[in-house]
């Protein structure tokens, strides 16, 4: 009797043994290195200036219309040596077209693309080289409305309608803490207080008093979307 227990609990021992060795060789990480990678280097500056409703990411899309990335990787201040980012997006599927240095929201909507890399013919491993980046919540917001919208009137032909100039390196001196000509006791930004700046007013209400132009027809509805809320946000932290 006592033979047969020791031996039923040497088989036990036996199998719990290859159960155990079997489980460590197990290739958990293989589907997530699975498709292309893309390795994306260089200097990121104003990666710490945005809240937390957004993300600075590296993301995957199927085409340039997509509003929600296939694939994203966070970029943090731990991806970050001696001021240069350094990060790897792994498991890239075949029907990602572009990888792009973006905003994100929480929900991995897109918001604003800095830079972008074609990866449809790419077989293995991408290098994308950004050099030199402003990716500052500020400087997203002069580049994805600012010049394409805002400054055809404000400033880009040498005149600005109503004084205020909305071009690059104007734009923020032009704004923040600047009392607006138009609409009395108000400032154009009032920093941390996005519902009372003017800047706000006119982007999302069709009349304001002072004001002759409704903007709203400037607006489209992806930046309605997308921009305004971000401008808020710039706004109500700090307008920095």
């Amino acid at each position: 009797m006592r033979s047969k227990v020791i031996t039923f609990l040497f088989s036990l021992t036996v199998v719990a043994l290859i159960s155990c060795d079997d489980g460590r060789i197990y290739p958990e990480t293989v589907a997530s290195s699975e498709g292309k990678t893309v390795v994306l280097e260089g200097v990121l500056d104003g990666l710490d200036s945005w809240t937390s409703a957004y993300r600075v990411s590296i993301a995957g899309f199927e085409g340039a219309d997509d509003e929600y990335a296939s694939v994203s990787k966070v970029i943090s201040g731990s991806d970050v040596t001696d001021g240069k980012a350094h990060v790897e997006l792994s498991g890239i599927k075949e029907n990602v077209t572009l990888v792009r240095l973006c905003i994100l929201d929480r929900l991995r909507k897109h918001i604003v693309t800095f830079k972008e890399v074609d990866v449809s013919k790419a077989t293995e491993v991408v290098k994308m080289d950004v050099g030199d980046v402003d990716i500052s919540m500020f400087n997203a917001i002069q580049q994805a409305f600012f010049n394409t919208t805002c400054a055809n009137c404000h400033g880009a032909s040498n005149r600005a309608a109503a004084g205020l100039y909305l071009t690059e390196g104007k734009s923020r001196a032009a704004l923040v803490d600047v009392d607006s000509r138009k609409v009395e006791g108000r400032k154009l930004v009032e920093t941390n207080d996005a519902s009372n700046s003017v800047l706000h007013m006119v982007l999302n209400q069709q009349t304001v008093e002072g004001i002759s132009m409704d903007h709203r027809d400037l607006v489209s509805e992806k930046n309605e979307m997308t921009i305004l809320p971000l401008i808020d946000s710039w706004i109500n932290n700090g307008a920095k």
